[in-house]
């Protein structure tokens, strides 16, 4: 089902004279810029002794709990359940942003520095670029050209010889970004809750559900062992239980709602660069000159695309996109 609402992006809002919505707009950016690039060295050290479901599946049930509770105190409980379209619509998003997307990563940053995954992920705007492109748009020349040295950037990253980076682990980390790519896509074209943070909710709720049944049919469960988990990771837990779930993913789905989808995504090539910054302070990584060029190719591609793909601004009536083929 799409949608038949589209709030305004970033240049309705300024054209409008929307003072209020321009400053909540750059607020909510900076806060995914920072916290979200700070959320790679949580997941780091959260791994050193939290098998990477349950850590996962944790945060986002307990984040589902808090954010259905605070809702329930500010409107009618009846709303709280959403309708079957509007169910149908966080299930699919929470199984792939959530379910799929956020617990790939943290398999995958089980192998690889927290710097280097989020070089990886700074691909999610070229994903959707590719979506974009899918489902009928037609981008300017410079943008494939920003597309290609993307790609070129990853094939260093991961073909090259002498690279001495975890294959596996990295491609996890790639397969994931993808997949959270097709959910933020999804997620303005599916029916979603009237309410955002009872859809947010719902959408922790079901891809909390779906990687913790994930870890009790896979055995992970059964080998968590409490006793031997360090504090230091409990804290990181925690961390990323209020920093990356409860306010992160929460002001992402926001932002979902009332900002092109291209504008959001720039997010990917701001996070590395707090990523690396604090995988060197605190836990002392390195990228290698191979790395870092590739890592190089990749942001000043996704920042081409971004700075030559700007949506057209939509007014609040106006449909969405048109969704992908089926």
């Amino acid at each position: 089902m799409v949608r038949t609402e589209y709030l305004p992006g970033p240049a309705t809002a300024v054209g409008g004279g929307r003072d209020g919505g321009r400053a909540a707009l750059v607020t909510g950016l900076a806060l995914i810029y920072t916290l979200w690039g700070s959320t790679y060295l949580g997941n780091r050290v959260a791994l050193e002794s939290l098998p990477p479901m349950v850590m996962t599946a944790g945060r986002f049930l307990l984040a589902a709990v808090v954010l259905l509770l605070l809702s329930r105190l500010r409107r009618n409980p009846a709303r709280l359940v959403p309708g079957r379209a509007e169910f149908a619509g966080v299930a699919v998003t929470g199984i792939l942003l959530i379910g799929a997307g956020s617990t790939l990563l943290a398999v995958g940053q089980q192998y690889i520095d927290s710097g280097l995954a989020s070089l990886v992920v700074a691909a999610v705007p070229l994903w959707v670029l590719g979506l974009r492109i899918g489902s009928g748009e037609r981008p300017a020349a410079l943008v494939l050209v920003g597309v290609l040295g993307g790609v070129a950037g990853l094939a260093v990253l991961l073909v090259a010889p002498g690279t001495g980076i975890h294959l596996a682990g990295t491609l996890t980390v790639l397969l994931g970004s993808g997949i959270w790519a097709v959910g933020s896509w999804l997620s303005q074209r599916l029916a979603q809750p009237a309410d955002p943070m009872v859809g947010i909710a719902w959408q922790m709720l079901v891809g909390g559900l779906a990687v913790a049944l994930v870890a009790v049919l896979s055995g992970e469960l059964g080998r968590l062992r409490p006793a031997e988990v360090t504090g230091r990771s409990w804290l990181a837990w925690g961390y990323l239980l209020v920093v990356g779930t409860v306010v992160g993913y929460s002001v992402y789905a926001w932002l979902l709602r009332n900002a092109p989808l291209q504008l959001v995504a720039t997010y990917a090539y701001v996070n590395p660069v707090v990523a690396v910054g604090l995988g060197m302070m605190v836990l002392d990584e390195r990228l290698t000159g191979r790395q870092a060029l590739a890592g190089v190719f990749v942001l000043a591609s996704v920042a081409l695309v971004v700075a030559v793909e700007r949506p057209r601004p939509r007014s609040p009536s106006s449909p969405p996109p048109p969704a992908a083929p089926t």
